[in-house]
């Protein structure tokens, strides 16, 4: 079964790829019929006997390689070939007749096969046409041990922007086309790439070109779709890092003290959370090899296709060009395609950050007696354990109409509680509240973080007001939660009938509150709130969702359970009934 794309038809996708391009940056020239796409400097390029051109391409499917590179500082010009497949020669041609001048021009192969053949031959066709012409073969793939290389060598992954960026660089300096070629091969000889795959990707009108078991990933991976050298089970991020880079420092033997250039490239479907994770493991293991990162780049650069994977780039930088060859990668371009930027340099200088701390909790509002407090800290670890226990629950609960992590929030702060237990102050209800609510923001976090943080508050101030001996706790819980509630409708859209943990909480209130005014015993209050909130939960099942994530939501097969946050509401406070229940008047 073909896989879904966002494409009109397969036959034009690199066509209109290269338009949507060049339309996004209208500062491109783009000759549609040769699919290939220059700098808008070209012509006067080519007329600057000291300004050489630089040419590079391949198969399209690895967006926004090679086309994403042209301009100023990198590429004077790119051709395109269909997915996975080399571009003609007399595309090839004709991109550098467009950008050769008397300074001449290097040409930029991966190695592949199809490339290597399809640029030669439009390589001896421009020197046939008295065309000055260097190139250079970049195969930076050290995945595959050289006793199992075939005839073809090395594949070029994404460190061949390394040789573009920094001879772009050596072009705006108008270095002769010989110095610039032989600075090309020592920058292309200190170059190591590897790749992992999490996922197969699938050409445009096709499906997944392998498949791969969910508990394991590709090594060595290129960017053609096709398997890795080997396959093994899925790993921690860090074990993952340490493979690829003891295959690289076997490449470029770093020692102690040498300065390196990192690409983190992404295959094209690997989220930017895990990337920036990738980059933070790559940078601490390098260090702890003490070798130095000093330029780190990072982003969707050289892709294949829809797959998810990572390819580590590292560029040894020659001590006798160090300063040379950095400066080169701090240069401007105008390419849209290049990470990096002011922002990749590194600070000389930081500015101290001190982290805020808590103030100490004050003891506010009434004490509790020794009884109630042993009740309440029972009461409290109950919830957080019964919340724990149910995190697959919560999380099933809130797939499809929200983010499925509803279990794993409630879990984080259940945990955060319990960690904290030592230093809750117990019997002080008003200050329990407020610690609680610090916990909700720093562990919860997101929306459920700010509702839960909100009714914590809220219900705190209630309970600070009253210090009088005589104020029944039963009534002061009545007056806490519906501030409690109060306070999560004020800065919130969400009301009781929209489908949220209001149609627990607020039903439960409204029984307890009842109870308390009729004089009806506090655990049966209790009991009746819990049962309370069951049912409002239960009721969720017919709700249209207003409030939250869910409301965008329109497709109702996600609708047919309860609400997750009404469901953790009920988990907690039966908890609490449970408890209540086995103690004494």
């Amino acid at each position: 079964m073909a896989s879904k794309k966002l494409i009109n038809s397969v036959n034009n996708v690199v066509d209109e790829s290269l338009s949507g391009l060049c339309t996004a940056y209208p500062q491109l020239d783009y000759h549609p019929n040769k699919r290939v796409v220059l700098s808008s400097n070209w012509n006067d390029d080519k007329l600057n006997d000291k300004k050489i051109g630089i040419i590079c391409g391949g198969g399209s499917g690895h967006e926004p390689f090679s086309a994403g590179f042209v301009g100023a500082g990198m590429l004077s010009a790119s051709i395109s070939g269909d997915v996975f497949a080399a571009p003609p020669p007399n595309n090839i041609l004709h991109a550098i007749k467009c950008v050769t001048g008397n300074a001449g021009t290097i040409v930029v192969i991966p190695n592949y096969t199809g490339d290597c053949l399809n640029f030669g031959i439009a390589i001896e066709k421009a020197k046939q046409n008295g065309l000055k012409i260097l190139d250079i073969v970049v195969d930076d793939d050290c995945s595959i041990p050289d006793d199992n290389l075939g005839r073809a060598g090395k594949r070029g992954l994404v460190g061949i922007l390394f040789v573009i960026k920094i001879i772009g660089g050596l072009s705006k300096q108008e270095m002769t086309l010989e110095t610039i070629y032989n600075h090309a091969k020592i920058i292309s000889n200190n170059i190591a790439t590897y790749g992992v795959g999490l996922s197969s990707c699938s050409l445009p009108g096709q499906g997944k070109m392998f498949q791969l078991p969910d508990d394991e990933i590709e090594i060595g991976l290129g960017v053609h779709g096709e398997a890795g050298y080997d396959r093994i089970k899925m790993k921690n991020i860090n074990e993952i890092v340490e493979i690829m880079l003891t295959s690289i420092n076997n490449k470029l033997s770093l020692k102690s003290n040498d300065s390196v250039a990192v690409i983190i490239n992404n295959f094209g479907a690997t989220s930017q959370l895990e990337q920036g994770i990738v980059v933070n493991e790559v940078v601490i293991q390098l260090k702890k090899m003490s070798v130095n990162p000093v330029r780190i780049y990072s982003g969707v650069l050289m892709t294949s296709l829809d797959s998810a994977g990572i390819h580590i780039s590292i560029f040894k930088i020659p001590i006798d060009n160090k300063n040379l060859y950095i400066s080169c990668l701090d240069d401007t371009t105008d390419a849209p395609s290049w990470p990096g930027c002011v922002y990749s340099f590194p600070r000389n200088k930081k500015i101290n950050y001190q982290e805020d701390k808590h103030q100490v909790i004050k003891k506010t509002g009434r004490k509790l007696d020794d009884n109630k407090m042993e009740i309440l800290e029972e009461c409290l670890r109950s919830a957080c354990e019964n919340i724990i226990e149910n995190e697959i629950k919560l999380n099933s609960l809130d797939r499809g109409c929200g983010d499925g992590d509803c279990g794993y929030t409630h879990k984080k702060l259940a945990n955060g509680i319990l960690r904290s237990f030592k230093t809750l102050e117990i019997a002080y209800p008003a200050s329990l509240l407020t610690q609680l609510s610090w916990i909700a923001e720093e562990c919860m976090g997101g929306t459920s973080g700010a509702v839960y943080s909100l009714f914590f508050t809220t219900a705190a101030c209630s309970l600070s007001k009253s210090n009088e001996k005589n104020d029944k706790w039963d009534k002061l819980l009545s007056d806490a939660w519906k501030f409690g509630i109060d306070g999560i409708m004020k800065y919130s859209k969400a009301r009781p009938g929209d489908r949220t943990m209001l149609d627990s909480l607020s039903p439960a209130y409204k029984i307890y509150n009842e109870n308390i005014l009729n004089n009806i015993n506090f655990k049966v209050a209790i009991k009746n709130s819990a049962d309370a909130a069951r049912i409002g939960c239960e009721a969720t099942k017919k709700m249209i969702p207003r409030a939250g994530r869910a409301a965008y939501v329109k497709q109702s097969e996600y609708f047919n359970n309860v609400d997750a946050g009404a469901f953790g509401v009920v988990v907690w406070l039966n908890a609490i009934s449970d408890i209540i229940e086995n103690y004494e008047n």
